[in-house]
């Protein structure tokens, strides 16, 4: 009687899908411009190392802005997350990241350039014909990373590489031209890598003026009407520099040592931005770090919910919240697994309840049965100090004509696993409270390290369209379409007091204990990985390929190039 109650009923049809990122760049077919027809494919190739996108942004660089135009550009575009000059500059010229090319230092001590070569040696096996040069600072970069160029050279100076760059294009055989710059990174070393910096300003100034030149030079040559250039213009990487609070969304964006900034400019191009993509929901309130263990810990209970958490052996539920672990944790929890939402007594062997705590870096959800031992299916991994969103789902379905329960786990709205209980599991119903954080009396028991939020018990199977619809908002209300289903809502955001609020029917508070506090959190849930991030924004990899498309030479499978080619729909 007491689930009829709050099971009223299914509200009507299900709402739309939240709409997801749009890709910036449309999709189309390339089609070459009359006047592009015929021209001879050219590549400059300019690198600026330490050249902080947002930095470049905002510095002025009057030369660089008038390329944007006709350009496809981002100030948001990123490096190898191994920042350094030497693991970079290989990403750049070979087009694969760092576990292929190898280099993971400034000395190339053990590289796979033998087996991933530099783009130059590709453009040669192809059309032995073009003409390439390339000039820079580093004598590391000359000896290691110009293998198939006719030309190369190291200097001292950034302004005898611009020279350098201007004699070349100067040529009538000039085909693909590369400088690198290091007066950039040397003012951010010494300075600080920030436009706010005078002498790191004063830089990226220097350097635009050298483009200047370099422009000047190479609409001066005399076969320009008929030659078609690329001009790609990049840094390697940004530099360290401490960032505003509140311009740290806990993503690889907020990282200025892998923010970068590239300029694919072609006169018959488009203006075209690439901008930052969408990087989670703002998860904003004051909250309680729940943490210690015994008389020390940091929890809260309810201390009677008058069974509503009991499901018995047929009630299906599911549950979710927003948790963020705090990092460095890991370890920690490889031998020790910390409750963080249980109803049950403690996390002994034949213990009746079910719990959600937390094993190494990923989260599990486990049900003990007396006599039994316990059955547990497992999340994904969370310990990175971020929020996300969990969820366990516990359904009925007919096996082979028997009912059984089966139980689902989803992280921040994707499905993780399924495991079906065993057919005797039985009924699951504990006097034990419903305590979120520090179990007490459990021998395997270490102690958690979390917030939480936004947590939910729902008297029903929630669908997946649901859980993946609904993962990332931070907030519950009538427009859910299993609003009435719903048997606890603790936002547990209450910001003072000594409760986190049941603002359902079932008015279940959860009473804290412990000497807490409360402690305000403005950030994001749900944060796209770094992986996912990076392909969504150029980034040094895809430059040989977008180079190599250029000059219409493919890309073989067995040479594993990664990457995209942003000029392709352009």
């Amino acid at each position: 009687m007491k689930y009829v109650l709050i099971c009223l009923a299914l509200l009507g049809v299900l709402v739309a899908c939240n709409e997801g990122f749009e890709r910036v760049l449309p999709e189309r077919d390339y089609t070459d411009t009359t006047s592009a027809i015929g021209k001879r494919a050219k590549v400059l190739y300019l690198i600026v190392d330490g050249a902080r996108g947002q930095s470049v942004r905002s510095a002025g660089a009057e030369n660089l802005q008038s390329l944007l135009d006709h350009s496809i550009y981002s100030f948001n575009s990123l490096s190898d997350t191994l920042a350094l000059n030497g693991t970079t500059w290989a990403g750049m010229l070979t087009g694969v990241p760092k576990e292929k090319h190898g280099v993971l230092d400034n000395n190339f001590t053990s590289d796979s350039l033998d087996k991933y070569p530099v783009v130059f040696e590709r453009i040669k096996a192809a059309s032995p014909e073009r003409r390439i040069a390339a000039f820079s600072t580093s004598t590391a970069f000359k000896n290691n990373l110009t293998d198939g160029a006719d030309v190369k050279e190291a200097f001292s100076t950034d302004e005898a590489v611009k020279d350098a760059v201007i004699e070349e294009l100067g040529m009538d055989t000039a085909s693909v031209v590369l400088g690198q710059f290091s007066l950039v990174d040397a003012a951010g070393a010494q300075f600080g890598y920030d436009v706010s910096v005078p002498q790191y300003k004063e830089a990226i100034l220097q350097f635009d003026e050298y483009l200047g030149e370099i422009l000047t030079a190479l609409r001066a040559r005399e076969d320009y009407a008929q030659e078609d250039w690329l001009v790609v213009i990049t840094s390697n990487r940004g530099g360290d520099f401490p960032i505003d609070p509140s311009e740290d969304d806990n993503t690889i964006f907020s990282e200025p040592a892998v923010n970068t900034f590239v300029v694919l400019y072609n006169p018959d191009y488009q203006p075209t931005l690439v901008g930052k993509p969408y990087t989670g929901n703002r998860y904003v309130g004051d909250f309680v770090r729940l943490r210690g263990q015994d008389a020390g810990a940091i929890n809260a209970i309810v201390p009677d919910d008058r069974g509503l958490y009991d499901f018995g052996d047929t009630v299906e539920f599911t549950v979710e919240l927003k948790v963020k672990v705090m990092p460095g944790n890991q370890g920690n929890y490889r031998y020790a697994y910390p409750s963080i939402l249980a109803k049950r007594a403690s996390f002994n062997p034949g213990q009746v309840g079910w719990l959600i705590f937390l094993e190494q870096d990923y989260w599990m959800i486990n049900f003990g049965q007396t006599g039994k031992g316990n059955q547990q299916v497992r999340g994904t991994p969370i310990s990175d100090g971020t929020w996300h969103s969990i969820a366990a789902v516990v359904l009925n379905r007919e096996i082979s004509g028997v009912k059984r329960r089966v139980v689902r786990t989803f992280t921040d709205g994707v499905f993780n696993n399924e495991m079906i209980l065993p057919a005797d599991w039985g009924n699951i119903n504990t006097s034990a409270p419903l305590t979120m954080g520090f179990l007490p009396g459990s021998i395997s028991q270490g102690p958690a390290d979390v917030y939480m939020g936004d947590v939910r018990i729902w008297l029903a199977e929630l669908p997946d369209e649901i859980i993946s619809q609904y993962a990332c908002d931070t907030f519950v209300d009538e427009s859910h379409p299993y609003f009435l289903y719903l048997a606890g809502y603790w936002p547990c955001n209450d910001g003072s007091g000594g409760v986190f609020k049941d603002y359902s029917a079932a008015e279940n508070d959860f009473q804290l204990q412990g000497s807490y506090g409360w402690e305000n959190i403005n950030e994001l849930i749900c944060p796209p990985s770094s992986s996912d991030l990076a392909d969504l924004v150029p980034g040094n990899r895809d430059i040989p390929l977008i180079i190599l498309s250029w000059l219409n030479i493919s890309s073989r499978q067995e040479w594993g190039m990664d990457g995209r080619v942003w000029i392709d729909n352009y």
